[in-house]
């Protein structure tokens, strides 16, 4: 974890208050003093997914944008894309989450950094995403989401004042791994028409 970050805490996920920029796809922002931005997945995401078996990151020279994949992340064969918080150039990778793909899950916001951008739309870009205070209200609202699909799904309850348990599609597989990375992680593209509906997501 970042020790220079403010965190707060939210149905047991740690979410920045100050630093970071989070996206709605659940990867954050974070400007450097180069000018670079750092990039990785949120607290909300590895505690849904779990630690990985694999991570893919983008090449090192390509340029990104803004709510386009730019990261896959893989667990016992299923696959779980995200999308990019800004537009930019990749300056550089973590090779430590290459070696070890577990640092994202137990570290997000520190050691498990995803990869450093040199941005070419910042300002437009960082304006779509939260900061500061709407952080916490954003994860609470996603918090609250993600509580009624598990209640809706496999009956499972969260007691006032409780936690979401970590590792959630581990502990509860039929809520679905792939209902949950569109519903989640994927909402831009989906929103777009780019990704069809699953029979969870119809209702059946």
């Amino acid at each position: 974890m970042d020790n220079y970050a403010k965190m707060a805490e939210v149905f047991g996920f740690q979410v920045p208050t100050d630093i970071y920029y989070l996206h709605r796809g659940h990867a954050w922002a974070r400007l450097e003093d180069t000018g670079e931005v750092r990039v990785g997945l949120d607290d909300f995401s590895q505690k849904i997914l779990g630690p990985a078996d694999e991570i893919r990151l983008p090449q090192v020279g390509k340029v990104y944008y803004q709510d386009h994949i730019c990261v896959a992340l893989f667990r016992q064969g299923r696959k779980a894309s995200f999308e990019a918080p800004v537009d930019g150039v990749i300056e550089e990778v973590n090779p430590k989450v290459r070696q070890n793909p577990s640092l994202v899950h137990d570290d997000p916001y520190g050691e498990g950094w995803l990869f450093m951008v040199k941005p070419i739309n910042l300002k437009p870009n960082l304006d779509n995403l939260f900061s500061g205070e709407a952080n916490v209200t954003w994860i609470d609202e996603e918090s609250r989401h993600l509580l009624n699909v598990m209640e809706t799904t496999v009956g499972v309850t969260l007691p006032d004042g409780g936690s979401v348990i970590d590792d959630v599609i581990g502990h509860h597989p039929d809520i679905g791994w792939r209902p949950l990375v569109k519903e989640f992680f994927l909402r831009n593209l989906a929103s777009k028409g780019y990704l069809r509906p699953t029979k969870w997501e119809k209702g059946s």
